[in-house]
């Protein structure tokens, strides 16, 4: 049976219903078939392999765009925390060598009474 056979089967049917309907009952139903109409949109052939209705095809596209831009703001911190390790200089053993090789021991740095007198003679 094709489609054609079946709506022709089915009519009777509907109108016998669409019969007992009342005149507001008729207005909400014809009012929510208008809606309906205004919010359909023609089907979409997605790579020429699959049609897919208009509506589905926008939803997907809203979808897809609201993960991008919250995925946007990770993935750039990702990037530029990347970028800032691969630039960075990693070699610690010349700051070794600087602080070892000069004329106060790296302890004289840490303690806080060497930095007080530091910071009293410099001003004076």
């Amino acid at each position: 049976m094709n489609e054609k056979e079946f709506g022709q089967k089915l009519r009777p049917w509907l109108q016998r219903s669409a019969d007992q309907v009342g005149e507001l009952q008729a207005t909400r139903l014809r009012a929510s078939r208008l809606k309906a109409m205004e919010n359909w949109r023609e089907p979409v052939s997605l790579l020429g392999l699959v049609q897919v209705s208009g509506g589905t095809v926008q939803a997907l596209r809203y979808t897809y765009l609201q993960r991008a831009l919250l995925v946007l703001p990770v993935a750039a911190l990702l990037a530029a925390l990347a970028l800032q390790s691969v630039t960075s200089d990693g070699d610690f053993g010349d700051l070794d060598a600087a602080l070892l090789t000069q004329e106060l021991p790296p302890d004289a740095y840490l303690d806080q009474d060497f930095r007080s007198w530091l910071h009293k003679s410099t001003r004076g």
